[in-house]
């Protein structure tokens, strides 16, 4: 806060020096008219008692010399206009004002604001008010500039003030959490191991019908329930619900935002999955992505017998990130692994894609006719799949079939096919990567020479046999193959 303080009193002082530095000149020019006009009334003071010694000569001369013609003062000594000073009206520069209010609205504010002074304002006050009033007027500039910095400094102070308190405030909500939360996991850590009973736990959770200690108690479930395993992983479903906590979270799960709702379904999922199926099968097509995501993985993790029966009633997409997520839940939690060939024949393409990983990964042979006919499919990257799965389960009957889908593939899916013969190939198959390494890009006329080479000991003296006039780039590819780092 003292550096706060400190900053906000050198930009004060800062913004004082730059508005003096500006309103200088300003102030200069506005002080020669007032020193000419000064000159002026005084000349016109002198005037006036010169005119009234005239006059009084005149009279004399007039009680003297009564035959004489009286002499006409105005005759005699020709009169100087003078100027009223009072009954002039003052000339104001107000450039900057008249941006925004004409003149005459600047001299009806300047007389209400003076009428005002005269009406209600004691003596003493009075006088200094109605001189401040005439500079105001007299300098706009320095009017001007000096709301705008006042301004400017007012917007700095507030962030400065309100940075101030957020920080601050930042920083008391997580010392309460700190506080709480290891107090929280000193009692439940004491029951779970049966140093204490509930009724005296129950005690020592002290402010559980807080909000915000509600929410830290979860929080330390929550990781309870992630970090413990066997007997006392049941111990956590059990304080919750004693807790009545699970009512926090299905408020949570009914939210209208997003994150709210991504919480709470986390919380049911893992600390009252009998009340969180229910609700969760209608989260699984929900029009966020979060939710729907999170609404997926909760239901892989709660219906363990048959995880993947909400592809049939899937009609958003299944995300990548929901595909990771339950890749990874069924090899942590060992779930039982379904026949992914039945999940080919359906309209998403997300959904083909993930069976036919999953069908690579786990080494799925049964009904490989079906990844056979994912070859002829209109996307691209289903078809790459399909290619890799056929690869990978080396499945030598589909030869022929790449052969023949080869020439109509994208680059890509062309390199895929050169990468099965490698692993499905024979010496039949050194015909077509021959073909290959004669016409095709550099890419694909490497792919093929590294499938030629380690297809077998035949293959290798028969691609040794060609001259440089037939594969130019033989010997490169050749080397570059034969590079152990490559």
């Amino acid at each position: 806060m003292q550096h706060i303080s400190l900053a906000i009193n050198k930009l004060i002082v800062n913004s004082f020096v730059f508005l003096c530095f500006l309103a200088w000149p300003q102030v200069v020019q506005a002080k020669q008219p007032l020193n000419v006009q000064n000159q002026i009334t005084i000349q016109q003071e002198d005037s006036v008692e010169n005119s009234e010694a005239e006059n009084a000569v005149v009279d004399l001369t007039q009680k003297a010399g009564v035959e004489n013609q009286p002499l006409n003062s105005a005759d005699t000594f020709p009169q100087k206009n003078t100027i009223d000073s009072a009954g002039k009206k003052k000339q104001h520069n107000h450039s900057i004002i008249n941006v925004f209010i004409s003149d005459k609205k600047i001299e009806l504010l300047k007389n209400k604001l003076t009428e005002y002074g005269e009406k209600h304002l004691p003596r003493k006050i009075r006088t200094v008010y109605l001189d401040i009033v005439e500079k105001v007027f007299d300098y706009s500039l320095l009017l001007f500039l000096a709301a705008l910095i006042l301004i400017f400094i007012a917007n700095i102070a507030f962030v400065l003030l309100t940075l101030n308190f957020t920080i601050k405030r930042k920083n008391q909500k997580e010392k309460f959490g700190r506080i709480y939360g290891k107090m929280y996991e000193d009692v439940i850590m004491a029951y779970i191991f049966g140093n204490i009973d509930w009724e005296k736990a129950l005690i020592k959770l002290k402010r559980i019908k807080n909000k915000a200690n509600r929410r830290i108690l979860i929080s330390v479930l929550m990781n309870f329930k992630a970090n413990f395993k066997g007997e006392l992983e049941k111990f956590i479903p059990e304080i919750y619900v004693k807790l009545n906590l699970q009512n926090d979270s299905l408020k949570l799960a009914r939210s209208r935002h997003s994150h709210k709702k991504v919480m709470g379904i986390m919380e049911l999922t893992h600390l009252y999955p009998q009340g969180a199926k229910g609700m969760i099968s209608t989260l699984i097509n929900h029009s966020n992505d979060y939710v729907r995501t999170e609404a997926q993985i909760a239901y892989v993790t709660l219906n363990a017998e048959n995880p993947f029966s909400f592809f049939e009633k899937l009609k958003q997409p299944f995300a990548k990130w929901a595909q990771l997520s339950v890749f990874y839940l069924i090899r942590l939690n060992q779930i039982p692994v379904p026949a992914f060939a039945r999940f080919l024949s359906f309209k998403h393409y997300n959904i083909r894609n993930f069976s036919l990983k999953m069908i690579t990964f786990f080494q799925q042979f049964e009904d490989v006719s079906e990844v056979i006919k994912m070859v002829d499919n209109e996307m691209e990257e289903t078809r790459f799949l399909a290619y890799k799965a056929i690869n990978d389960l080396r499945l030598y009957d589909s030869r022929e079939l790449l052969k023949k889908k080869f020439e109509g593939e994208t680059n890509r899916n062309k390199l895929e096919i050169l990468k099965a013969f490698k692993n499905i190939g024979d010496t039949d198959d050194f015909a077509f990567l021959e073909e290959v390494m004669k016409t095709g890009s550099i890419s694909l006329k490497l792919e093929a020479c590294r499938s030629v080479y380690y297809m077998g000991q035949e293959s290798r003296d028969k691609i040794s046999k060609h001259t440089k006039e037939e594969i130019p780039e033989l010997e490169l590819l050749l080397a570059h193959v034969k590079d152990p780092r490559n």
